[in-house]
């Protein structure tokens, strides 16, 4: 019998975690050509170029779907289940509500796998081809795509500011250039034009700058210069402006699990190079977070009855956007050195494991969710009868 109903709860749970797979991505997918929308409306990139980069850009985007889809997903099967009784009914036949676990665990489990196959094996060579597609199309209309009114900070030591741009003459007007890129010296030119000098088969974009003034200062604000000139070429490399040079000759997000690990064991002091410590957790906490978010889901529908289906929905969005933003958090404050990579990154699931742990007992006890005293004295202090009576008092 236990395995006949097995199957039929995983059955139960595979289409909605399909269907929220498909919804989620959808939305990723639709954020990232928002991205990319200046690049359709404002250049000769054809739709079947943008598609391209879209698929070399999917594998990065499931690393986020997966665990949101299958929380959704699970979350959504128990809740059919629950407002349909089934919940109560297989209680009723001795089945306790951890007896369903296998199914659940048995689902988390498979996306877990794919997620790791994706993260440790595809991810690291989609995000090699999607580099190398975009500085194609980019030295193909790299002019075109120079934004004005914004300050461009895409080559690390450098910031731009272009109070207009004329892409079909590669002219440009009010001109602003912070040079960070020598040590302990500060460049500045504010010049009136600007012109774009480029070819498709040379590695390198000039600007011929007129009019203008390059302020140098140094760290310590005892040396200035201010010149003047009528003329000057600013000349970048366009594999400067696509591959910020890092301490290693490959970027760390086109790296394997073993090429990190390297990297961390070859680090003096260990924690110089954090940013390749974190690439590496990452890689395996996400894929791991769809055992916990899957598990989640579970006690979370049984908790929400057929009136409160939306409710039930809103949680399990609420829960993902909590994780992210602890997520984000930790990794702020590893990059920060303010906490060890692992714990940072690790942070999420961890307390993703404890509240998982505390809700399934709960529910399978079937003992009520007890508020903090606090919140229960501010709902009883703002009900809304209760003002009201105070004031037919006064």
């Amino acid at each position: 019998m236990i395995s006949t109903l097995n199957r039929y709860i995983m059955k139960e749970q595979i289409v909605p975690v399909i269907l929220c797979l498909v919804g989620v991505t959808f939305v990723l997918v639709t954020g990232r050509l928002l991205q990319l929308t200046r690049y359709i409306f404002t250049s000769s990139f054809t739709m079947i170029d943008i598609l391209e980069l879209m698929g070399l850009a999917m594998p990065k985007l499931m690393l986020f779907a997966f665990p949101m889809a299958l929380l959704l997903g699970v979350l959504l099967a128990f809740l059919r289940m629950n407002s349909d009784n089934e919940i109560i009914a297989l209680r009723a036949a001795g089945i306790s509500f951890t007896q369903l676990m296998p199914s659940v665990f048995a689902l988390s489990f498979l996306i877990t796998a794919i997620s790791f196959y994706n993260a440790v094996y595809v991810i690291p060579h989609a995000n090699k081809a999607f580099d190398y597609k975009l500085k194609s199309l980019a030295r193909a209309g790299l002019p075109i795509l120079l934004r004005e009114g914004t300050f461009i900070t895409t080559i690390p030591g450098l910031t731009f500011f272009f109070r207009s741009v004329s892409p079909a003459e590669l002219t440009i007007r009010g001109v602003f250039v912070q040079d960070q890129r020598q040590e302990n010296v500060r460049a500045t030119i504010i010049a009136e034009k600007a012109r774009i000098v480029y070819q498709r088969d040379v590695n390198y974009l000039t600007f011929k700058i007129s009019n203008g003034v390059i302020t140098r200062v140094a760290e310590n604000l005892q040396n200035a210069q201010a010149v003047s000139f009528k003329s000057y070429d600013l000349t970048l490399s366009l594999d400067e402006l696509f591959n910020p040079p890092e301490r290693h000759s490959k970027p760390r997000r086109e790296m394997t699990l073993t090429e990190l690990l390297e990297v961390m064991r070859q680090s003096p002091g260990g924690d110089k190079d954090v940013s390749y410590a974190l690439e590496f957790h990452i890689r395996l906490a996400f894929p791991a977070s769809c055992v916990f978010l899957g598990l989640m889901g579970a006690p979370l529908g049984a908790m929400f009855f057929r009136r409160g289906r939306m409710s039930g929905i809103t949680c399990g969005i609420a829960v993902f956007l909590i994780y992210y933003v602890v997520f984000t958090a930790g990794r702020g404050l590893g990059e920060n050195h303010l906490l060890p990579p692992f714990l940072a990154i690790w942070l999420p699931n961890i307390l993703c494991l404890l509240v998982m742990g505390y809700i399934w007992s709960k529910v399978h006890s079937e003992t009520p969710y007890k508020m903090p005293s606090f919140i229960t004295h501010l709902r009883s202090e703002w009900k809304p009868g209760k003002k009201s009576a105070e004031k037919k008092q006064c």
